[in-house]
């Protein structure tokens, strides 16, 4: 005889499945709901964390750059402090790369705030040395600015002294006179104004006393210059040349080598011709280069 089955019982066994699959469900949910939950904290941990390395980085690069700034502003002023700063920079760069490998590290935040300050105060005490030393140079430019006066003082002195010395040793001629000769028989010269009487003229000049000119030969250069104010030479010879104290080039009748030795010295100079033509002769006499004696004298 068959079994039965219990419409009522059949019903109980597929509420329980249903109920089974329902709870299973919604644990299935549950857990996925909380393993969600879980993978965004965690994401949002990491985001955080690279959030923060990335403001710590950028904090680092404000501190180094405003230390590289503010001592690179003295750059160019001396070589002594361009190599003052080229060891800052070389040292700031360090730190820069040590603390850069802590932020890396995800070091406590305090630790980089203590090396934050070292790097701070690492630039102060360059700040320090560079102000030091451009005291100090702004001491020895003084310095040498006094001695530079001074100097420049001792050498106008030393200047104006030799200027002295050399015009206090420069020859001077006491007297200059010209005579105009008339030569009579027997050799007998009279002195004459009559340019159709004249035979020679003759040049007599003195070097006055000087003690402080150093002894030794001098040569007198003698420019003559007839009625048309032309320097006269010797018949048959060219005019010849010597060089004045400026340098220039200046023709001359006759020059006179004398022995100087202190003491006042006379010479004379005689110039013969043939004719002489009326009218104003000048003499010009140059000793050292330098026209010091002046003459005229007047045929008629």
């Amino acid at each position: 005889m068959e079994e039965v089955t219990n419409p009522k019982d059949n019903k109980r066994a597929i509420l329980l499945i249903l109920s089974l699959l329902l709870l299973a469900s919604v644990g299935l949910n549950i857990y996925q709901f909380l393993d969600n939950r879980t993978l965004s904290f965690e994401h949002q941990v990491q985001v955080a964390k690279v959030d923060t390395l990335t403001q710590r980085k950028q904090e680092l690069e404000l501190h180094y750059n405003d230390a590289v700034e503010e001592l690179n502003a003295y750059r160019g002023r001396s070589e002594q402090l361009d190599s003052l700063l080229a060891e800052a920079n070389q040292e700031l760069e360090e730190q820069r790369r040590q603390i850069s490998r802590l932020i890396d590290q995800n070091q406590d935040y305090q630790v980089l705030q203590q090396r934050f300050a070292e790097m701070q105060r690492l630039k102060d005490e360059y700040l320090a040395r560079i102000v030091e030393l451009e005291e100090e140079n702004r001491r020895l430019k003084y310095e040498n600015t006094e001695l530079t006066v001074a100097l420049n003082q001792t050498q106008e002195t030393n200047t104006a002294l030799q200027s002295k010395v050399n015009i206090a040793s420069q020859l001077q001629f006491a007297s200059v006179q010209v005579k105009s000769l008339d030569i009579r028989s027997g050799g007998r010269q009279k002195e004459t104004d009559k340019a159709r009487r004249t035979d020679r003229l003759s040049i007599s000049f003195t070097l006055a006393e000087n003690r402080v000119a150093p002894p030794g030969e001098r040569t007198v250069y003698l420019r003559m210059f007839n009625p048309e104010g032309y320097v006269m030479a010797d018949v048959g010879t060219q005019l010849k040349k010597f060089r004045s104290e400026s340098g220039e080039e200046l023709p001359y009748s006759k020059s006179l080598k004398v022995q100087f030795a202190g003491a006042a010295l006379t010479r004379e100079v005689v110039w013969e011709q043939e004719v002489f033509p009326e009218g104003v002769y000048k003499v010009e006499l140059y000793i050292d280069g330098i026209l010091t004696g002046i003459q005229k004298t007047h045929l008629y």
